[in-house]
């Protein structure tokens, strides 16, 4: 077989790759509804963009494993293997197509975005890891396989966070994430000696005014786009094969979600102090007390939106100081003088 033959796609990948995409565009149809309702869920509009990116980025290496130019004279991937791939393909492809036509017929709703999510993550992993070719048309072996399976975790996985992420962590910790947070903060008060009391989710302070922690001060908006953002970075910027880029990744992911925990409870003790000292409708009134509407209003916004927004851009700032320190670890240093 000839060079210019060798690094083309067959018809069958190139068949595989327009499906993904005919599926990943009807999943941004659904998901859109998400992104466009929830103000948490906002991030949602650059997953199709992040994910062409990531996969943009990725593409030379993956083509070169698609056309078997990178792979390796080595024992063939197990038979039983390439069963359980091709059963998760088929399977991915099904419930796809069932929660596309569930979408169809009953509108949006947490059955047809899991399906749709799921499907699609499913369908992309197991079309990579079968579509790998060897050198010359040989069977390709299995660690080639998992590298290109690699290289799609991003653009396909990160499709369970703008959609799926709302039904199996929003929902299940947001309620739970409120009670925490107003636990935390009217604990911080009492240790600084204020005599308030806790009603449900409101901090009643000594002279009868009273701020609530509300549900959108639960900390899930900071969570899920820090989880993105996390996600986002890491397979872009932290480096290493496998299984370190893994680790480093998931380490990566994990600290997003603590980073956005801690800087929203410190954002949350911030509001109640200040609602302490200069009263609970302050919060809705920029840092010199003027009302919105009103001449000379800080065109930073509310003591309330302020203080999200700083909270937001800390914590990408904390993130993006994350990766060179995540790429450090674990590596040998190099002792060697310069030259």
């Amino acid at each position: 077989m000839s060079a210019a033959n060798q690094s083309k796609l067959d018809g069958t990948t190139r068949g595989l790759g327009l499906l993904l995409v005919g599926m990943a565009a009807f999943t941004t149809w659904d998901q859109w509804a998400i992104w466009s309702t929830k103000d948490d869920y906002t991030f949602g509009y650059l997953v199709p963009f992040f994910s062409a990116y990531v996969l943009w980025d990725r593409w030379e290496d993956l083509r070169a494993l698609l056309t078997g130019e990178r792979s390796a004279v080595a024992a063939p991937t197990s038979p039983g293997l390439l069963v359980m791939a091709q059963l998760l393909a088929f399977g991915s492809l099904a419930l796809f197509g069932g929660g596309a036509a569930a979408r169809a017929i009953f509108g949006t709703g947490i059955g047809p975005t899991l399906a749709i999510s799921f499907g699609l993550t499913g369908a992309a992993l197991a079309c990579a890891f079968l579509s790998v070719r060897g050198p010359q048309e040989a069977a390709a072996d299995g660690v080639t396989r998992w590298r290109a399976v690699g290289l799609m975790v991003f653009p396909a996985g990160v499709w369970l966070i703008s959609g799926p992420f709302l039904y199996l962590v929003d929902n299940q910790i947001k309620g739970e994430l409120l009670t925490n947070v107003t636990e935390i903060v009217s604990g911080i008060l009492r240790a600084n000696d204020h005599a308030i009391r806790v009603n449900g989710n409101t901090i009643v302070f000594p002279n009868g005014d009273a701020v609530g922690v509300a549900e959108a001060c639960s900390g899930i908006r900071s969570l899920s786009a820090c989880v993105f953002a996390g996600a986002f970075l890491g397979a872009v910027f932290l480096e290493g094969g496998f299984p370190g880029a893994l680790l480093r990744r998931v380490s990566l992911i994990a600290l997003a979600g603590v980073t956005a925990i801690l800087l929203n409870i410190g954002r949350n003790t911030f509001l109640t102090f200040h609602a302490l000292h200069h009263g609970s409708k302050s919060l809705e009134r920029d840092l010199a007390g003027i009302e919105h509407g009103q001449p000379g209003f800080s065109s930073l916004g509310t003591v309330h939106d302020l203080a999200g927004n700083v909270a937001m851009v800390a914590a990408l700032i904390l993130l993006v100081a994350f990766v060179p320190l995540l790429n450090r670890l674990g590596r040998p240093r190099d002792h060697r003088p310069s030259a």
